[in-house]
């Protein structure tokens, strides 16, 4: 998508921060899928030796994962359910469309809450980016778990990822540099991750995301997340409460030598207290 520099009425163009889309920018700055879809057949031919063909993205927005899944085999379906018409509608029109017609056909966008009973027979269903925290009861957030298995086939893998460490509790904005390869007239821009509110004694956080650009503008406020800081024990307590089996997590390794994330994550028993750090919980539908 290109992004033209529109003059106002006083002749003067208009800043970046009022011509850039924030889902473009969301998916430049957060998303991967093209290390996420290998990611997850990775690691669910590795626990069942299968290979990966029916892939869900509950909390999908604009479909991202679940567009990108379709193009990597032409055996590969995929599902993606999301509440929000008009994040499912972008995504439909700027994603969906890109895909030839065999592999939309492969694709199912459900506009719809996870809550409810979306028929799937999916070998992995995911929930990322901590979506499901929008749930702050714990018995809405079994109800999703059990939601989560329904749409599993007997075996089927189930999983979310989850952020922890002390970082989490400081009240910061953490700005991070994004290189744009991409000729789109946004440039190189800065990602904004706030942490604005927080209170310990519910757990309830409220982030943000912001856009800084090279033209001085910044987009405020481009997302904010109201959220339950859920907790590793809590989430996989619930896991197996909705029924799930060997229940665990992936870790990602530390560099001895630089301190930094590894990039690699694998199964491990204990994890590392790090001041900040993401991990993946995984869940098994019994057969």
């Amino acid at each position: 998508m290109l992004t033209k520099r529109k003059a106002t009425p006083s002749g003067r163009r208009l800043k970046m921060a009022k011509l850039a889309d924030r889902h473009v920018l969301y998916q430049k700055s957060v998303q991967g899928p093209e290390s996420d879809i290998p990611f997850f057949s990775y690691h669910y031919k590795k626990y069942t030796g299968q290979t990966l063909r029916h892939f869900r993205e509950d909390f999908c927005g604009t479909a991202a994962l679940a567009s990108h899944f379709v193009t990597a085999h032409r055996d590969n379906h995929a599902m993606g359910v999301d509440l929000d018409w008009p994040t499912l509608n972008w995504g439909i029109k700027h994603n969906v469309s890109c895909l030839t017609p065999n592999q939309q056909q492969r694709l199912n966008l459900v506009n719809g809450n996870v809550l409810n009973h979306h028929p799937s027979e999916a070998q992995l269903t995911v929930a990322m980016n901590f979506s499901y925290m929008v749930f702050k009861e714990r018995p809405t957030l079994l109800q999703y778990f059990k939601r989560a298995k329904q749409s599993l086939c007997p075996g089927g893998m189930f999983m979310v990822d989850i952020w922890g460490g002390s970082q989490c509790f400081v009240m910061q904005e953490e700005p991070r540099r994004v290189k744009n390869r991409d000729n789109d007239g946004i440039g190189n821009f800065t990602f904004i991750w706030d942490q604005d509110v927080f209170d310990p004694a519910t757990h309830y956080y409220t982030c943000r995301i912001h856009y800084a650009f090279q033209d001085g503008s910044e987009m405020r406020n481009a997302f904010v997340y109201d959220w339950r800081l859920w907790t590793m024990p809590e989430v996989m307590e619930l896991m197996r409460e909705a029924g799930f089996e060997d229940v665990h997590f992936l870790w990602e390794g530390t560099d001895k030598k630089t301190g930094k994330g590894t990039e690699t994550y694998r199964r491990v028993k204990k994890a590392e207290p790090e001041t900040a750090w993401i991990a993946y919980i995984i869940g098994i539908n019994p057969k």
